[in-house]
């Protein structure tokens, strides 16, 4: 018997989701734990995978928004099961070349219409593989209904090389002294950061403090750490240890552990602490909740966890609901300081940079110490420059001085 593959409801707010492209084709055996597409909702891109083996037949093409719990497709356990989910029986091959002549005329008005500048018939996954092709789909000839292009006759055309010589007989767009190379409609996730920021920088008043903080002492004890750590299966990383250190201070402050919600501020007491990850489509926040709670050795573990699904697209809505506060990673890209935005409704972030060797006065000396950047944004409606420099000051002593804070029992040894 065929199984059902639904819409999945990723998160307690989902509501519809957005085919965003189906891995496997139609008619195309599938082992159980296959990647079989990537869907979207407003949050995060996530894969689906088989939950058993069989057909794929698809019923819903690419590009579709869908309200979970929607029929999307079916796993086959024949090819007379496929045929008849399908709506009919397959056409033998013999048949081919009559059918072929029989498609003929409604091929031909579909060229026709295209030849008026009338609109191209192509369902939604035929539009997406021209897109992504970079090819004109009024060029590819359709073979399904009243000549709409399938998602099989744009790869036909690519496969035959009818993109590259589009490409080549195509004259370039030039706009005001510019040649277009190519254009795309943005991406569910990316709509949702655009937005997301828009409304953080419209909504809130914004302002950024920067600092340099000697980490000589942090990187000796992480490196103490992680001898003990790695062989229980995880490493200390920075972000980690700022997490941990983070709780700790937002503890204390509850002002910057809060969020405006219209004309009201709420003071929260759980430190979900977001951590952002940069991905392929754009960028998200998984939150480690409940931090404050949480032994080092906890966060770092829940921290490698949600960093590698949300590599893997494998995040759910929930993973990223519920922040209080955000921290920002910019090491990889530098040593540089950087305005970073606000994450609403929050009323803080704060950004990191690369730790550096760097020379600094040390009780009248010059020593090289590794010095790393910090940024910290923050709401100035509810957070004062005064409230935003005890903050730092208070992270500054635990970063600089960690041994405060380093006992067995608190790192969770």
């Amino acid at each position: 018997m065929a199984a059902e593959i639904l819409m999945p409801k990723l998160g307690m707010t989902m509501d519809v989701g957005k085919i965003v492209e189906w891995r496997k084709q139609d008619k195309e055996s599938v082992n159980k734990g296959d990647v079989i597409l990537e869907i979207e909702s407003d949050k995060v891109s996530y894969e689906v995978e088989a939950e058993g083996s069989g057909i794929l037949a698809i019923l819903i093409e690419d590009g579709e928004e869908i309200p979970v719990g929607t029929v999307l497709g079916y796993l086959a356990a024949s090819e007379d099961e496929y045929a008849e989910l399908k709506g009919g029986a397959a056409k033998p091959a013999a048949e081919a070349p009559a059918a072929a002549a029989a498609d003929a005329a409604p091929v031909a008005a579909a060229q026709e219409q295209r030849a008026k500048g009338e609109k191209v018939r192509a369902s939604p996954g035929a539009r997406k593989l021209a897109k992504k092709s970079g090819i004109d789909i009024a060029l590819v000839t359709g073979t399904g209904p009243q000549g709409r292009i399938t998602r099989e006759d744009v790869q036909k055309f690519v496969d035959e090389g009818g993109a590259a010589a589009a490409a080549a007989a195509a004259p370039p767009v030039i706009e005001k002294g510019k040649r277009l190379m190519k254009k795309e409609k943005m991406s569910g996730m990316r709509g949702t950061i655009s937005r997301r920021m828009m409304d953080s920088l419209h909504q809130s008043a914004q302002m950024t403090a920067f600092a340099q903080w000697d980490v000589s002492n942090l990187m000796t004890l992480r490196k103490a750490i992680n001898k003990d750590a790695e062989a229980q299966g995880y490493k200390v990383s920075i972000p980690g240890l700022m997490v941990f250190f983070l709780a700790r201070v937002l503890k204390e402050m509850p002002a910057l552990n809060a969020s405006i919600e219209g004309n009201e501020v709420h003071y929260w007491k759980d430190v979900n602490v977001g951590v952002a990850v940069s991905v392929a489509d754009g960028l998200v926040v998984p939150v480690v909740h409940g931090a404050n709670r949480l032994s080092l050795k906890d966060i770092q573990i829940r921290l490698d966890d949600l960093i590698e699904r949300a590599r893997n697209k494998k995040l759910l809505p929930d993973d990223m609901a519920g922040g209080t506060f955000t921290l920002s990673n910019l090491g990889s890209y530098g040593s540089e300081f950087e305005t970073v935005i606000i994450n609403p409704p929050e009323v803080a972030l704060l950004g990191i940079g690369a730790a550096e060797k760097r020379p600094v006065v040390v009780n009248d000396e010059i020593v090289i110490r590794p010095i790393m950047p910090v940024s910290l944004s923050f709401d100035h409606r509810l957070i004062d420059g005064a409230a935003a420099g005890e903050f730092r000051q208070r992270l500054r002593k635990l970063v600089e001085n960690p041994g405060m804070l380093a006992t067995c029992a608190q790192f969770g040894f």
